[in-house]
Formats: C-alpha cells, structure tokens, sequence
C-alpha cells in the first residue's frame, strides 16, 4: 500500500544572488555554473521539509511499523541544462531551521523575509560546527548547514561490549545519475527514522533535506550545469512529494487460479472517489471460455484468482506518467475467499484528475500486462 505526502515547504539558494529568497518561486534548482563574468562556478542548492506528524499519524492508522514502511522522496525535473554526463545530487540533513520566505528567483527588488544563501532566516547565521550527539556532527557555511556522522559510529549504552554502530541516514542519502533522466527518486527511509526516532535518546529536528550537487561534483571544474525541479508552487501535478509504501497484502483463497492464457478481468470500480476516502477495489477473473461440469453448472459466475505474483501501478490518465510504479513487495495484489482486491489511499492523490489502474502479473519467467482499461476519478 501507499500514501503520498506533499511538500510543507521548499526554496533555493543561489550563491551568485546571496540574500535572495525564492519561498514562492515555482521552481527550485540544483547545480553550479559561471558566473556573469565567466571567472568562477557559483552554485545553487534547495531545501524541502515534509511534516513528520503526518506521517506518524499515518503510522497509528493503519496499525504499521516504521521499520516496515520505505520512503521515497521524488522531484520532477522542469528542464536541465549543460549538465555533465555523471553527477551525483546528495540530499543532507539539514541542521538549521529556517523560514520559507515570500520571494521570487526574479523579484525586484529582491526579497530577503526568508531563508537565503546567507542566512536560514533574515539576520542570522548558518551553523558552521558543533555536536547533536557523540557522534553526529554538524557542518555548515553559507548556503547551508548540515548533520554528519564523525568516527565509526555512535555509541550504543545497551550494549554489554560496548560495540560501535553506524547511525543509519546521519549522512543523508544520494543518488547517482549517468546518462539517465534527471527526476530524483530516492529512498530515504533511514533520514525518517532518524527524525521520528531520533538518535542515542537525542531527538533530531527535522528541518526538512538540503540537496545539493555532492562535494566532489560542486568543487570539480569538469562538473557543470543545473537540474531544475518543480517545486510545492507548481501549477502543474509534478509537486514535490515523499511517498510511503509498506506491505498490506494478504493472500489466503480457496478460489482456483485463472486461466493466464485466456481469462476476463473486470475490477468492481466506482467512477469517482473523495480525496480523503481509502477505498478497497475488487478484481474478478473468469476464464474466457470456462467448461461447464457436474459441479459447475454455471461457469461465465464462476470468479477465479489472479497469481499471488501480481502486482498493481498506478498511472496518471492524462500525462501518462506513473505515480505508483510495480514493486514486488509493497505493491502485491492480496486475495480472499470473494476475489482479488487491492486498498487505495485517495489522500495524495491529486483530485478532478483521472487514473488508472495497471496490472502485471508474473508466472515464472514471463510478464503479462494489463493496462488502459481500469479507470477512476478522484474529487474533492
């Protein structure tokens, strides 16, 4: 199962304009690249923070553990430009609280009422040094501040050997990109634990991720260019978002399995849900050409099961694009004694939009998809 959540906020710094804030602005960039007079690199990094509450609420809900649940958090790339063929965009832990301010990219005069290069909020200073535990340090200049883990680990007081453990996401996370699409997916479920759990009984403020170009990629000169994303503002449905799966599935039937060569699916689908509703969404199979028997007097109503091997996307009707891809372990088909079914989360599903189920389901080597025939909408 999923549920996405949305940006609270997020805005960029721009090292070439140091006290500019862009709260507001539609956009948000990561990259370097010369200055006006073609003499030095200047770079631009971004802040995004979810709400941690909403996630443990979602926690509560549906009864599950964090250490069941992964976590990807996913921009939407607006346009890139004279980018290199590999780089790398780490997304730090960003140590300062800061305000998101009311500014534009282009503003004029420039608004300075929110976190900028210079300052996280207007009049202070970035966090250059210091501790958050023994082993969780923190670094900073301008354009930012944040956590890293110093040594081989922090110090676990349970432990009778007293044996060191690295603190998983005090680093951050990052992701690799060669000769690829520039849309950031990335899991960063350790970087929600460490806020939710926090760290050796130390409580780590979520001040949302700091993402940036990595160290070597901002200090080589044969690095260059920007990645520009959409950002919370967006009028379009690429808003940046943090998506949460975990395993729901449940797979105990005594219906007998469909025929994978010839078979008819058909889902049990309203034309519209609410926004806030979660929804359980029936799929019933016959074979094609099903064979009357004795014991089977009426075959066209006999329901069969799908494969505990299938698998569901969900997709975006109009743009195409994939909201909810295929995963073999958090997005399993689950069957009972009635049919096959899945549970929808309308919440973080943008609403007056349409979408559309796909299925794939796999026997052995081999993949069957389903797809372009099971729609819904979803309102507000």
């Amino acid at each position: 199962m999923f549920r996405i959540f949305y940006a609270e906020k997020d805005a960029t710094l721009y090292e070439t304009v140091p006290t500019l804030n862009t709260g507001i602005d539609e956009i948000l960039e990561v990259g370097k690249r010369l200055n006006t007079s073609g003499d030095a690199y200047v770079r631009s990094r971004s802040l995004i923070k979810f709400d941690m509450s909403e996630i443990s609420d979602t926690l509560t809900k549906y009864s599950t553990t964090l250490n069941s649940c992964k976590f990807v958090l996913q921009l939407y790339t607006s346009h890139a430009k004279n980018l290199s063929s590999n780089y790398t965009i780490d997304a730090k832990i960003a140590y300062d609280s800061w305000i998101n301010g009311t500014g534009f990219e282009n503003s004029s005069p420039s608004v300075t009422d929110g976190v900028s290069w210079n300052y996280p909020v207007s009049g202070s200073s970035w966090t250059t040094s210091g501790d958050v535990t023994p082993s969780l340090k923190i670094t900073g200049s301008l354009g930012g501040s944040w956590i890293y883990q110093s040594g081989s680990g922090v110090y676990d007081l349970t432990r009778y050997d007293q044996s060191f453990y690295t603190q998983p996401g005090a680093d951050g996370v990052s992701e690799a990109f060669s000769y690829r699409p520039t849309d950031i997916n990335m899991d960063v479920t350790d970087a929600i634990k460490l806020w939710i759990n926090g760290s050796a009984g130390v409580t780590i403020n979520n001040n949302g991720f700091l993402l940036k170009f990595s160290d070597a990629d901002e200090q080589a000169g044969t690095t260059t260019g920007y990645v520009r994303f959409f950002s919370r503002e967006t009028h379009t449905i690429y808003v940046p978002r943090l998506t949460m799966y975990w395993d729901d599935s449940a797979y105990s039937s005594t219906l007998d399995e469909l025929n994978l060569e010839s078979n008819i699916i058909y889902p049990k689908l309203k034309n519209a849900y609410k926004d806030t509703e979660i929804a359980r969404i029936r799929f019933y199979g016959r074979d094609k050409y099903p064979q009357k028997s004795a014991t089977n007097l009426f075959p066209l109503q006999t329901i069969k099961r799908l494969p505990s091997t299938t698998y569901y996307s969900i997709i975006d009707a109009a743009t195409d694009e994939t909201i909810i891809p295929f995963d073999n372990i958090y997005t399993k088909v689950s069957c009972d004694t009635t049919s096959n079914f899945i549970y929808l989360d309308m919440n973080g599903l943008m609403p007056e939009r349409y979408y559309r189920i796909a299925l794939k389901i796999v026997d052995g080597f081999t993949e069957q998809y389903i797809d372009n025939e099971y729609y819904f909408k979803v309102v507000r």
